[in-house]
């Protein structure tokens, strides 16, 4: 088998492959057909991205997990040079700023960092922030039902709520909310340029100086306290660059995927109401809503892939891959592969679910997952709960959609009433 043949595709003609990002039609969340077609025609498909050449997007479950999980499919470093993205500046996580140290380090490095800051994100950890998270839900329901709908899900409710939890696992103020915003907008842009976001994480990084010096004179018992602690104990533990990058990480990543994930997530589930009065049986029900919330996961689509790149020739499935080449890894593709998930596009809370690839899989997985699984399951709980009769104010087709211009997507604003 010649090597085209291998890689999944014809190289003749860039015009023949398919450019990915692969479109959702206007308004929708509905995972695009093509990667149903790619997965019966070339499951491991060639496509052109929109900088610098081309990539290949594992389409199968199987191949996807294997992509997550082999080592030598590595994250994509600032050495790489000028690789296939899917942003007009570097990839994001390295543009060789602070935020970048944590990204840039070996495989062993990286393991070791995450023992260090593991503790903070367990489901016991995550467990105990639930109280909180609770009593921040309830105050926001209040005020929106002070004020009356319509109401916006997005800006008075998902974002604040871990808006909330961040800052205070941080300890960093909630009154700086929009420099938190702006700094994890740049770091996901598909469009700012190195220089940009090097100038962005340079703010956000002498914004936390000081706030990083009082940790260091009185550590508390939250995550900025953890990263302190393990800073001092020598750069063999934790360096200095290495606690920014972990600290700046946590605020760019911390909120915006939670915040996508539950209105991308509302906006599906608004459209059927049947579906939003199962999900309210389930309120009292810990095990049976956990499982609903996986299956809320599963398929709610909020980001176009995660870059990786062979670091030496890799089998994915029944395709081999020369060293050298970019992966887009797309999660909804796998979440969505219905020889894992039978009648993939239906949604069925009494799923028995395979373990979803929402948040990644191997050493490079979502640290904050279980974080964010609680911080859904109160945000849907809460919700359901007190405005048990909450729709969708306008049509879908009238719901505000977000620019096309950073690695999430779905509703800029969610109207609701009740």
């Amino acid at each position: 088998m010649s090597q085209e043949q291998q890689t999944g595709t014809n190289k003749a003609n860039q015009e023949e492959l398919p450019s990915f990002p692969f479109p959702f039609a206007d308004h929708s969340l509905n995972v695009p057909a093509k990667y149903a077609q790619l997965r019966q025609q070339c499951p491991v498909a060639r496509v052109h991205m929109p900088y610098s050449g081309d990539a290949l997007v594992p389409t199968r479950y199987e191949e996807i997990a294997q992509g997550f999980a082999n080592p030598k499919c590595d994250a994509i470093r600032t050495s790489d040079g000028d690789v296939p993205r899917l942003e007009a500046g570097n990839v994001t996580g390295t543009e060789g700023s602070e935020t970048s140290a944590i990204f840039a380090v070996s495989d062993a490095r990286h393991n070791k960092l995450r023992r260090v800051v593991a503790p903070a994100f367990t489901v016991q950890a995550s467990n105990k922030l639930r109280p909180r998270v609770v009593e921040v839900t309830n105050a926001l329901i209040d005020e929106m039902e002070r004020k009356g709908p319509p109401a916006d899900l997005f800006e008075d409710y998902a974002i604040q709520v871990p808006m909330t939890v961040l800052c205070e696992m941080l300890g960093i103020p909630q009154q700086e909310e929009h420099l938190y915003r702006e700094s994890a907008r740049i770091m996901i842009s598909t469009t700012a340029l190195a220089e940009e976001k090097r100038a962005q994480s340079m703010k956000l990084m002498q914004y936390l100086a000081p706030i990083i010096q009082r940790a260091r004179e009185n550590p508390e018992d939250n995550v900025l306290g953890l990263l302190v602690k393990a800073q001092q104990q020598g750069d063999e533990v934790m360096t200095e660059s290495e606690m920014y990058g972990f600290a700046m990480g946590i605020i760019g990543a911390g909120f915006e995927t939670v915040s996508t994930t539950f209105t991308n997530s509302a906006f599906i589930l608004l459209q059927q109401p049947e579906l939003v009065a199962q999900l309210r049986t389930l309120l009292e029900q810990p095990d049976q809503l956990a499982n609903a919330i996986e299956e809320i996961l599963r398929v709610t689509p909020i980001g176009a892939g995660r870059p990786r790149i062979t670091r030496e020739p890799v089998q994915l499935g029944e395709t081999a891959i020369p060293a050298g080449e970019v992966l887009f890894l797309v999660t909804h593709a796998a979440n969505y592969d219905p020889s894992v998930f039978p009648d993939a596009r239906a949604i069925r809370f009494d799923r028995e679910l395979h373990p979803i690839m929402s948040f990644g899989r191997g050493i490079h997985a979502c640290l904050g997952q279980q974080t964010a699984r609680m911080e859904l399951q109160v945000l849907w709980q809460t919700l359901l709960a007190r405005l048990p009769s909450v729709r969708l104010a306008v049509p879908p087709s009238e719901v505000p959609w977000r620019a096309d211009e950073t690695l999430t997507f779905g509703p800029a604003h969610l109207p609701v009433t009740w």
